[in-house]
């Protein structure tokens, strides 16, 4: 992540924004050389504590937004597509196989509402695990009845979901305009998905 990004909260938002932005390069820098397992608890416990979650509507005042880390973090709030990517882009930071994450989109049953989570493959055909900001445990997906999966994407392709294995490829995640615009945003913050 760009040095430059905790000035830059500092000067677009206040102090404490640029405080969330330390705390964010903090975390990075002391979870870069544990296991792949201490990435992902530290990680999902970093972001469901440090971002407010708020709707996009009453946030950006859209009805949908897909926030950049950087953004979430300095504006202090974002709704689930926006913990998720924070999650997503620390953990490839990380160095985290972008293999393994997969940018999941769900039902959320109780809810009865479209919903966000991280899913993580240890192995292809594996159950992944859920990383999820409505719960801050991180269990595998056949033990979230709660949720029903739709899709899910990362940055190499797109996938109708099962939530086991690959699932069936369905192509480019490029053709997701939200995604294609959150790129071109990080990108002019220096931060490559």
């Amino acid at each position: 992540m760009p040095d430059s990004l905790s000035q830059k909260a500092r000067r677009d938002y206040n102090d404490r924004a640029a405080d969330r932005i330390d705390a964010w390069r903090d975390m990075m820098h002391r979870t870069a050389n544990e296991s792949e397992q201490e990435k992902l608890a530290e990680v999902n416990r970093f972001f469901n504590k440090y971002i407010r979650f708020q709707s996009d509507e009453q946030h950006w005042g859209k009805v949908d937004y897909w926030a950049s880390p950087y953004e979430s973090l300095a504006s202090d709030g974002g709704d689930c597509e926006d913990y998720v990517i924070a999650k997503y882009y620390s953990l490839r930071q990380l160095g985290v196989d972008t293999q393994k994450l997969r940018i999941t989109y769900v039902k959320a049953i109780r809810l009865n509402q479209a919903h966000m989570v991280l899913t993580y493959f240890p192995q292809p055909d594996s159950i992944p695990l859920v990383l999820d900001n409505l719960t801050r445990a991180i269990r595998p997906a056949d033990e979230r009845t709660d949720l029903d999966p739709v899709y899910s994407f990362n940055g190499e392709g797109m996938w109708l979901e099962k939530m086991k294995g690959q699932g069936i490829l369905l192509g480019n995640p490029n053709k997701l305009d939200l995604w294609t615009d959150l790129r071109i945003r990080m990108h002019e913050l220096g931060m490559d998905l």
